[in-house]
């Protein structure tokens, strides 16, 4: 639901002029309506009508903070941008919604900070729905393993939202070398209030140091993401590795034992 607001900034009009704009109760902003768990994006054209090119400072401000503002032209990042005279350039602004942020109305303040001073502000709205929502309702917090053997655990997928979700699948971000598959790997759909089990299988790489490690899991569908959780795997050197220990120095000993004897019947 990503509609295309273009926003036209007439730079020196009125604000050059030092005319200030009335009071009024009507007023038009850029909007966009998205889901929880979605990216809001913004076109924007930004006008240079004056006879020399100016840099801008791209900001947006009065949103939460964990509402994660950025501005683009398709490659990284950019904090500020140029503009010719009597020219224009497009670029984006992308709004990261997580999952768990509050179904709302949110208002912010776009600024294109010109570098002779003068301000270009614009207002901002985003309206957040929850039409759709996944969570994982049951896992274990903590699990025990070896280095080099394979281990299960299962999670509870729930929808929580008031529509079907479609291709729903567990990530599951885990060390490196260690190998996961899921069963079910991908659910073809999960109608709104019902739940589904999903089985995870981990090899464990023998390479593996004992230390505590972090499994990062999350679900994800065609529609939305749920909230990232984690489980603390426990991982301790294989047994095998303690009984090769074992037989080696009783192996040891015995010889030992061997020796002194032949040498005590000279």
């Amino acid at each position: 639901m990503k509609n295309k607001f273009i926003l036209t900034l007439l730079l020196i009009l009125l604000v050059s002029a030092g005319f200030a704009s009335p009071a009024r109760a009507d007023e038009i902003a850029l909007a966009q309506t998205v889901q929880a768990s979605q990216t809001a994006e913004y076109p924007i054209e930004l006008r240079n009508d004056t006879a020399a090119s100016h840099e801008y400072g791209l900001t947006l401000s009065g949103l939460p903070d964990a509402l994660a503002a950025s501005f683009t032209q398709g490659g990284p990042q950019l904090d500020k941008v140029s503009v010719a005279a009597n020219s224009f350039t497009m670029l984006t602004l992308r709004i990261e919604v997580p999952a768990d942020t509050a179904i709302g109305h949110y208002t912010a303040q776009f600024s294109a900070s010109r570098d002779d001073g003068i301000p270009l502000m614009h207002p901002l709205s985003l309206n957040v729905e929850n039409t759709y929502a996944v969570q994982i309702v049951s896992q274990s917090l903590n699990l025990n393993t070896f280095s080099g053997q394979e281990f299960t655990f299962e999670i509870t997928a729930a929808n929580r939202g008031a529509a079907a979700l479609t291709n729903l699948a567990l990530a599951v971000e885990a060390p490196a070398k260690w190998i996961v598959s899921t069963d079910p790997a991908t659910l073809s759909s999960l109608e709104t209030g019902a739940q589904a089990t999903i089985q995870v299988r981990v090899q464990v790489p023998a390479s593996q140091v004992a230390r505590d490690q972090d499994l990062k899991l999350s679900l994800t569908s065609d529609q939305t993401t749920s909230p990232e959780s984690a489980i603390m795997v426990r991982v301790q050197k294989s047994p095998t590795f303690f009984y090769g220990a074992l037989g080696i120095m009783l192996l040891a000993v015995g010889g030992v034992l061997i020796y002194f004897r032949s040498k005590g019947r000279r």
